[in-house]
């Protein structure tokens, strides 16, 4: 979607606007706004010690999303694992940021098993390559510790469902790190899709992950970008990595160690490490319904590197009745940047925009609408306004002013933590309670993360057999043997 300025801040009226109008109504007759933590998410401020935690994975995903966005008033990191020395480097200098002189007493582990050994650590974060999921999981989970595991859950549908069952059974919290599920925007845009005034029938939604790996510092379309020379899942080895005995940790080489997600052994793909948020976000804006057919297509249409993965995919989503027959398509390429990434929330009514986490815009349906200011909450309440209509008047977190850009790592981190700290309150998922209250038990639990898993990786599917699939629901359910993989032969 191109938007000029004006366009642009017209959108961004309409949605803050609207999405005072459906805090209110949720509200109902408050003219205080409460804190979103408390709205949305259903935990406090955290009593007793922050949670001890050890992370096992200290690349990009590890330190950005989970060491730098945690509260130490929540999480205190006192463990990590990590094979790489570089990643050594880089998680202590961000420990020694964070906690100063105390940093020194935080344990670098080689061998993540060790850690699991350590009888004070009560939580583990895992930000390993895909194909790790499962078995680092499994291990904490037996170990006796609560997990937060980054997404995709896992590589096949039979591990995810291996996760849960042992979950399950240890009766520990398992969370799986989509992160749009403690994002405070994507539940504002929640908030409005609800009010069928505003957005009407929504039958369509786009999404879209649009990136270009063909330049360096603003310059586009470099020779020899074809090797892979600017993608940033193909980074350089460093020197401190050029000795380490990766056939020790199961690797074919270095460059599968260092570039994982490139390879079919080690990642997913573009499914995988993007689309999965997407569709995970479709199936929020739908009502948590699931998808019932998928078809696609992925290709490697410019790299010449001799990557497994494709570097174009297409796939079109169809949903049932109780999604009113809508459909979702997805695009995720590497050459061309113009869209970044989104989605489109498109209905009778109206249009829902929302760009790269951080904004959203919203726009009436009809000729010229995308240039027309609409003041939903004052045309529709008769009650005062609140005392701020501003979004920072709603925390994104406990103690944390919201800026509507919050991507949701630092309310889940806490949100686990606060039911570490408040046993008696958790609701533990089971085959008897497969759907919690979620203000007790993570909001991507095994459970919901799995059915994320089998939307991705059935996309995957169809991809490479060239199939339409249709979803089935046992392969939703934990403790049914059935899997796509099994059934397709993949």
């Amino acid at each position: 979607m191109v938007l000029n300025e004006k366009q642009r801040q017209i959108g961004r009226d309409n949605f803050e606007d609207a999405a005072r109008y459906s805090r209110r109504q949720i509200l109902t007759g408050a003219v205080a706004i409460p804190s979103a933590a408390a709205m949305y998410w259903g935990y406090g401020e955290l009593t007793g010690n922050p949670v001890r935690t050890g992370i096992i994975g200290t690349g990009t995903q590890g330190r950005l999303a989970h060491i730098t966005q945690s509260n130490d008033k929540y999480i205190k990191f006192v463990a990590y694992s990590e094979i790489r020395p570089s990643n050594q480097k880089e998680a202590r200098k961000l420990f020694n940021e964070k906690y100063g002189k105390d940093a020194k007493n935080i344990k670098l582990y080689k061998d993540y098993k060790d850690m699991l050994k350590d009888p004070d650590i009560e939580l583990i974060i895992i930000a390993l390559p895909l194909h790790l999921h499962e078995p680092a999981t499994v291990e904490a989970l037996q170990a006796g510790k609560h997990v937060l595991c980054e997404k995709l859950m896992a590589k096949t549908i039979a591990q995810c469902k291996n996760m849960v069952r042992v979950a399950d059974k240890q009766k520990k919290l398992l969370a799986v790190g989509h992160q749009r599920h403690y994002s405070y925007l994507y539940a504002n845009c929640c908030s409005i899709i609800e009010q069928p005034e505003i957005l009407g029938d929504v039958r369509h939604i786009q999404a879209y992950w649009h990136r270009n790996q063909t330049k360096k510092k603003g310059v586009a379309g470099l020779p020899g970008a074809e090797t892979g020379a600017y993608d940033g899942w193909k980074p350089a080895i460093p020197e401190d990595d050029k000795n380490i005995d990766f056939a020790k940790y199961q690797y074919d080489s270095l460059e599968q160690l260092i570039q994982w997600r490139l390879d079919n052994k080690t990642g997913g793909g573009l499914m995988v490490e993007l689309g999965s948020h997407q569709l995970d976000a479709a199936s929020i804006f739908l009502h948590h319904a699931r998808p019932t057919v998928v078809k696609g297509t992925g290709v490697v249409s410019f790299f010449t590197d001799g990557r497994e993965v494709d570097d174009h995919i297409f796939l079109i989503y169809e949903f049932g009745e109780d999604a009113h027959n809508a459909v979702v398509t997805y695009s995720s390429i590497c050459t061309n940047a113009f869209n970044g990434y989104g989605e489109q929330v498109l209905g009778t009514r109206g249009s829902l925009i929302v760009d790269s986490e951080q904004q959203a815009y919203l726009f009436k349906e009809g000729r010229g609408s995308k240039d027309t200011r609409i003041t939903w909450a004052e045309q529709r309440l008769s009650r005062p306004q609140a005392e701020s209509g501003s979004t920072a008047a709603w925390g994104g977190a406990v103690g944390t002013a919201d800026t509507l850009t919050s991507r949701g790592y630092r309310e889940e981190q806490e949100h686990l933590a606060w039911l570490i700290r408040n046993p008696d309150a958790i609701q533990y998922p089971s085959e008897a309670k497969p759907n919690p209250d979620l203000r007790y038990a993570p909001r991507c639990h095994g459970r919901v993360a799995l059915a994320d898993a089998v939307v991705a990786l059935c996309a995957n599917i169809a991809m490479k057999t060239d199939k339409r699939i249709e979803f089935k629901p046992e392969w939703f359910d934990p403790y049914s043997e059935a899997t796509p993989e099994a059934e397709y032969g993949v």
